[in-house]
């Protein structure tokens, strides 16, 4: 449709000028669209031969408010260019148009592809004037967004299922499970920031028009909240404050087991993205992510605890990394479509709607029948079991995948579900333990 032919879509029109004070102005005008020149008319009191010799901006608006509040079916053409008086009208010759329509282009994403453009606009407009302009926030936000500070969850709840089940044999101290979680946190947040620097310079994070608070990265340094360079130097000191305090640990209670479990989960945070590895660009990453917060965690938490391996521990970190596993992958649903412009060939991206769905569903299901048997086998006491009260989260989780497939902005309530899923189900796993070792069970 064009511009000619669908003026009547936008019934708030006006023309905004700079007037002899350096003011803007913004007046409302009457605006015609003829032969590729915008003819304006503007309200009464102001005088073309006034406004012309400007550059001007014309724009034709429509918005609709909501008996509840806010606004809904919004669009917009503005046109900038020159202006010039013919008798009592103006006639603009558009320079430079842009344009919107909810219904085409939703606003979260027309915001997401704003960004860059006002970044470069202010980026422009501070060297003119000798002023940098920044993100206002404050540090501790600032280092908060960077590092995905909730998301620690998926570091704290496998640390107290170590615990709980070292406590089941009678094995627990409070500081050296402080101080575990503390080394693994400052590797999962080197993780978290190593992830956002490499999806972007890879092209991942820049190809995503609909980020989620759950998907797309955190998007710190196409914000410009971090730049390159500080990231690097961010997850470089993360992961070496948490390597450090892992070689205390390997040091006083247990050198190989300790350095080995260290090393092979600063391999999979790094490489989850890093070239030339790349696992998650290769199909490997779900696998890396259930293997890091599964195993390797509850496992390397255990073994503090206890100084030695046990099945039972073993058995206890499936169901979390399992879980873990499954918040990265219904985040990667929303993001599927970019993931393959940028080569991030991802298991999502990888299968049909159906074979997504399957996975999920089957997921799901090792998860509970992994749970259900720990007592059945005498892996664990029978509180554990208190787990499988999350089984209808873990419906509504699938249904809401099968429903909204696709639709990234809908997806946000299914992927929200999904993450309190599996801090709730790995909480009571770790609680069954604590609490059938408290009751001698």
């Amino acid at each position: 449709m064009s511009v000619a032919t669908d003026q009547e879509l936008y019934e708030q029109r006006a023309i905004s000028f700079v007037d002899d004070d350096g003011y803007p102005v913004t007046v409302p005008a009457r605006v015609s669209v003829e032969d590729g020149e915008i003819k304006v008319r503007p309200a009464k009191g102001f005088d073309p031969p006034k406004i012309a010799g400007r550059r001007v901006n014309v724009v034709l608006n429509h918005i609709t408010p909501l008996p509840g509040g806010g606004y809904t079916d919004r669009r917009y053409i503005a046109f900038t260019g020159q202006a010039a008086a013919e008798g009592d009208q103006l006639v603009v010759r558009p320079e430079r148009t842009y344009r919107w329509n909810e219904r085409e282009v939703p606003f979260p994403e027309y915001v997401e592809v704003s960004t860059p453009r006002a970044r470069r606009y202010l980026e422009a407009l501070g060297k003119r004037l000798g002023v940098d302009f920044k993100p206002a926030i404050g540090a501790f936000w600032r280092f908060f967004r960077v590092v995905r500070f909730p998301f620690l969850i998926a570091t704290a709840v496998p640390v107290a299922i170590g615990g709980g089940v070292a406590l089941y044999h009678d094995s627990f101290d409070v500081a050296l499970l402080l101080l575990t979680f503390l080394g693994l946190a400052l590797i999962h947040m080197g993780l978290n920031v190593a992830n956002d620097y490499f999806d972007t310079v890879l092209g991942a994070d820049p190809a995503n028009r609909r980020p989620t608070p759950f998907s797309g990265g955190s998007r710190s340094i196409l914000y410009g909240l971090i730049s390159e360079s500080g990231a690097r130097a961010l997850y470089a000191s993360l992961f070496g404050s948490g390597v450090a305090i892992g070689l205390y640990l390997a040091l006083t209670r247990g050198l190989l087991p300790i350095l080995g479990l260290t090393a092979l989960g600063l391999f999979l945070a790094y490489f989850y993205t890093a070239p030339p590895i790349k696992l998650a660009y290769r199909g490997l990453g779900e696998l890396a992510v259930g293997t890091g917060f599964g195993p390797v965690i509850v496992m390397g938490t255990y073994f503090v605890q206890t100084q030695r391996f046990s099945l039972d521990a073993l058995v206890a970190s499936v169901p979390i990394g399992l879980l873990i596993m499954l918040i990265l992958y219904v985040n990667e649903i929303p993001d599927a479509e970019f993931d393959r412009i940028a080569g991030k060939r991802q298991l999502v991206t990888r299968f049909s709607r159906e074979q997504a769905l399957a996975f999920l569903a089957g997921s799901l299901a090792a998860t509970y029948s992994v749970i259900a048997l720990i007592p059945v086998l005498r892996l664990g006491p029978p509180t554990v079991l208190v787990a499988l009260a999350t089984i209808p989260l873990a419906v509504k989780v699938y249904q809401g995948a099968r429903s909204n497939f696709g639709k990234q902005y809908e997806m946000i309530p299914t992927m929200s579900l999904n993450v309190n899923n599996a801090a709730i189900t790995g909480a009571l796993i770790a609680a069954g333990y604590f609490v059938g070792a408290l009751l001698g069970l």
